[in-house]
């Protein structure tokens, strides 16, 4: 779970400094600039995500022993869905955003903060408590070698203990 908030995280970082218009070529080319970074850690996300033995890490943190991180099924579930959703959500916000990059720079305003907000939402805020369950280290190095392709997000997950 660490790993998964760890990825969470960066997108918001990214995308804090992404321009607050794309009228310019230098906006345009900084603006994907950025969303490649944000599709690069989204492209980790879901490997972390999507991996079978993801659900099965879950559910363990049902009987988890962690003080303040024992959750109910129905809380593992919805974080499960959640996450899945965040996955489909960031899918669709690149490429709407890459569009009006592209066809539309005038729909530019306030639409790449949407995404920064929703994960917020999501993610944190009120759902603090989710902020512990991103604590736990849930993969071990050898699996994150597995599933992880980026060797630059690697390098950082090794680093995290």
């Amino acid at each position: 779970m660490k790993h998964i908030g760890w990825c969470l995280d960066k997108i918001q970082i990214v995308m804090a400094d992404i321009p607050r218009e794309v009228i310019s070529q230098q906006d345009k080319d900084k603006a994907n600039k950025i969303l490649d970074e944000v599709q690069e850690y989204a492209d980790t996300l879901a490997k972390l995500v999507l991996n079978p033995r993801f659900k099965e890490y879950l559910n363990k943190l049902e009987r988890s022993s962690i003080e303040g991180i024992m959750l109910q099924a129905h809380e593992i579930e919805e974080l499960f869905k959640d996450l899945e959703h965040m996955l489909h959500l960031l899918d669709l916000y690149i490429k709407n955003l890459r569009d009006i990059i592209l066809n539309h720079p005038e729909q530019w305003g306030g639409k790449a903060d949407q995404l920064v907000l929703t994960i917020h939402q999501k993610f944190g805020g009120e759902r603090g408590e989710l902020r512990k369950v991103f604590q736990i280290a849930i993969h071990a190095r050898e699996e994150l070698e597995q599933i992880v392709d980026s060797e630059k997000h690697l390098a950082e997950f090794l680093e995290i203990r």
